[in-house]
């Protein structure tokens, strides 16, 4: 396995995060976001917790509120 260490401050990492496309953007955020869920999810009654925050980003919006007032 290769190491890498990376001397940075965590304001000087936020610049850096922060000039990223928004593509690489979104690629590390994928990343991350699977990461920081993998090992959290250990029984398939806990799935639903994981996919969450994904399906939050679709569904709490005031458009979606606006889509199923009447329903």
């Amino acid at each position: 396995m290769k190491t890498l260490r990376l001397d940075i401050s965590l304001t000087d990492l936020k610049k850096s995060l922060q000039s990223l496309s928004n593509e690489d953007k979104k690629e590390l955020y994928f990343f991350l976001e699977n990461e920081l869920t993998s090992d959290k999810v250990e029984e398939p009654s806990e799935i639903h917790y994981a996919s969450e925050k994904s399906l939050a980003k679709d569904w709490l919006t005031k458009k979606e509120d606006e889509q199923w007032k009447d329903l």
